[in-house]
């Protein structure tokens, strides 16, 4: 396998088939960047306990009960400083209610079309590989709107698996803490405390390496999946062992892909300077767009709230419009990212798939190469 070629040939594919850089607008949104998926988990975990540790209060159990009562006196009395009655704390409550559900509806949304996107995106370059043919956006989601999709989402959540255990078991720990405090205990929890971090620490050093290895199977796994129309199962077993046996060359093409991701750190920085004249008027464009779904949602929540609260709500509502129009342009150069990183791993999987067939069996003289 030729590493310089297929980086090429994927550089290629990423310029002529513009089709391709909608799936890869949509995996940007997502926040679906394969090459960094996984490589610093450890360290934001880290960093988190790290700074949590250097946070905690001398007495945790004096801090739960004013805290609460701080909380109780809100609810009781609201925000006489800042002019919020406790009927607008309760109204905020409820408005908070609705953003989070609409926040949890759109993640789906999200969710449902990074993984469409994920699809399209490999079917595509497989096909365009194959026959030579490209396909339209809409062919795109018409072959990407499949039970693929759904089975990529499961390989997902396997290989997330790890990280998502680590998630729950300081949610235990840290809800174990809490209890202790709350019922006296202070020398348990100290020491509970003491252990569950160091218990933590080893635990985080194992979960990224784990992580990282996962995060490179995850092109394979999904590729099976994918071009040979595999099962969860069949598609882990089957990524697995194309990885294993072509260790040496997956392992030349991930330590390429990591010398280009720094490449491409460096390059985005500049990149994002020099367009941030680009990005002003792109901000100017999504401030005027988000005027109107600010307006609509000022304009409702006024009639429960009064003063400035419903122009802050109003905000809050079309931020999310005006931040993905502001930042389009850089997200523009996220997707050229996202699609070059796929299109480098299909290719892969396909020169992988096609080595055997290209070695010369033993007795078939037809295979050997021609010498003059």
């Amino acid at each position: 396998m030729d590493p310089v070629k297929i980086l090429k040939r994927a550089w290629h594919i990423l310029w002529s088939y513009r089709a391709l850089w909608v799936f890869g607008l949509i995996l940007a949104m997502a926040g679906a960047s394969t090459s960094a998926n996984g490589s610093n988990n450890g360290t934001r975990y880290e960093t988190d306990s790290q700074r949590s540790q250097q946070q905690l209060p001398e007495d945790m159990r004096q801090a739960f009960k004013e805290a609460g009562q701080e909380m109780e006196k809100v609810f009781n009395e609201g925000l006489p400083d800042v002019g919020i009655s406790k009927e607008d704390v309760s109204t905020l409550i409820w408005i908070a209610v609705i953003f989070v559900l609409l926040s949890l509806i759109l993640g789906i949304v999200v969710a449902i079309a990074r993984y469409v996107a994920e699809t399209a995106v490999i079917r595509m370059v497989d096909e365009y590989e194959n026959t030579g043919s490209k396909m339209t956006v809409r062919e795109g989601f018409r072959i990407g709107w499949s039970r693929t999709s759904w089975r990529l989402f499961l390989i997902n959540l396997l290989v997330n698996l790890p990280i998502i255990l680590t998630m729950l078991l300081l949610l235990v720990l840290g809800i174990a803490v809490f209890l202790s405090v709350s019922q006296g205990n202070e020398q348990p929890a100290m020491f509970m405390i003491i252990s569950s971090i160091g218990i933590l620490f080893l635990v985080i050093f194992v979960v990224a390496i784990v992580s990282i290895f996962l995060g490179l199977l995850r092109h394979f796994f999904w590729r099976a999946c994918v071009l040979e129309n595999l099962g969860v199962s069949d598609s882990l077993r089957r990524g697995f062992q194309m990885a294993r046996e072509n260790w040496k060359n997956v392992g030349i093409m991930w330590l390429v892909m990591i010398g280009l991701g720094i490449v491409w750190a460096i390059v985005s920085v500049i990149a994002i300077i020099v367009t941030i004249p680009v990005v002003v008027v792109t901000a100017v464009a999504g401030a005027l767009v988000a005027v109107i779904p600010a307006l609509l949602a000022g304009g409702l929540t006024s009639i429960f709230l009064n003063g400035w609260l419903p122009w802050i709500v109003g905000v809050l509502f079309a931020l999310p419009l005006f931040f993905t129009i502001a930042f389009s342009p850089w997200l523009l150069l996220g997707s050229w990212q996202t699609v070059f990183t796929s299109t480098v791993w299909t290719l892969v999987y396909r020169e992988l798939k096609a080595l055997p067939a290209l070695t010369p069996q033993d007795g078939d003289a037809s295979a050997l190469p021609v010498t003059n």
